[in-house]
């Protein structure tokens, strides 16, 4: 009779050897779904640095730019504004506004505007001064504290009220780039001596006359509004829904930089077009400024930019 000989490996001291234990499923599955777990939180916290990266790089950039405008007004004894309009590439509509950051300076002109019943100061980009684009979807707001005929976003000044550039679906046509979303123009004006100068248009200059600054932006001397809308009243000229509109300018005392795809991505931007949607906008816009902006304020004394980190 042939006996099978079964050989089992021994250690070293001639006991014989544990068997290797295999995972079960179960574990495998537990071990992945750990690591799937991990690579998710993993990605929203890259994700989430990424976005504040973001927002402190903006609020950084408009911080140095507040700084050189100030020191341009000392240095050359001029009032200068710093502004902040919207680039959009003609040719790719869809990628959206870019904002960026345009230094002018006062050129002592005033013409007049909308039934003579106001005047509009000239401001001309400073000569060899590039613009400073911030980083996309940042933005920048002020508070609407502007005082002219009309009630509502259209007239009532309104401090907790903030407004901003615009963005939503652009268009280009007619050799114009525009959206249907209302913004408004705002900047920040120093005077000769770095200190800000806060005013409000209505009265500015003496006896109720109404002085509005407006950019120039292609140095023509006209305040060219393109209002591809058609919007009537006070509302065409303060409007600014297209590239290289010179609408009237909101002169601000306070800033605060936001990130508005994330803005666009918490709440329901699809009612925001038009009139009607500008102070459903603007609300939406000024509650997320307050939660989670950077708010840049002034020294009143000497007007150097400070920030506020949320």
């Amino acid at each position: 009779m042939i006996h099978a000989i079964h050989h089992r490996r021994q250690g070293s001291d001639g006991a014989a050897a544990p068997r290797a234990r295999a995972f079960t499923v179960i574990e495998l599955l537990v071990v992945m779904g750990i690591l799937i777990l991990l690579a998710v939180l993993t990605g929203i916290s890259v994700r989430q640095v990424s976005q504040g990266a973001r927002l402190s790089s903006g609020s950084n950039q408009v911080v140095a730019a507040l700084g050189a405008a100030r020191a341009y007004a000392i240095q050359n004894n001029k009032t200068v504004m710093l502004t902040f309009v919207v680039s959009v590439d003609p040719n790719r509509v869809s990628e959206g506004e870019r904002v960026e950051l345009v230094l002018a300076e006062a050129t002592g002109q005033i013409s007049t505007r909308y039934n003579q019943q106001w005047y509009d100061e000239r401001y001309v980009p400073v000569p060899g001064l590039p613009a400073v684009e911030l980083p996309r979807g940042i933005k920048v707001a002020g508070p609407l504290n502007t005082n002219y005929v009309g009630g509502g976003s259209n007239g009532t000044p309104d401090d907790e009220l903030w407004v901003s550039q615009p963005g939503g679906s652009w268009r280009a046509a007619g050799g114009n780039v525009f959206t249907q979303e209302i913004g408004r123009q705002i900047g920040v004006i120093f005077g000769p001596d770095g200190t800000l100068i806060t005013r409000n248009v209505m009265g500015a200059g003496g006896s109720g006359a109404v002085v509005w600054p407006y950019l120039d932006f292609d140095r023509n001397g006209v305040p060219e509004i393109i209002n591809p809308y058609g919007y009537g009243g006070i509302l065409q000229y303060v409007a600014y829904d297209a590239v290289g509109d010179e609408c009237d300018v909101h002169p601000v005392q306070w800033l605060g930089v936001y990130d508005d795809d994330q803005l666009r991505k918490a709440r329901d931007d699809s009612n925001w077009i038009g009139e009607n949607g500008e102070d459903i906008r603007n609300s939406l816009i000024s509650y997320w400024v307050e939660d989670f902006g950077i708010p840049i304020y002034f020294n009143r004394y000497t007007g150097v930019a400070e920030t506020v980190n949320p």
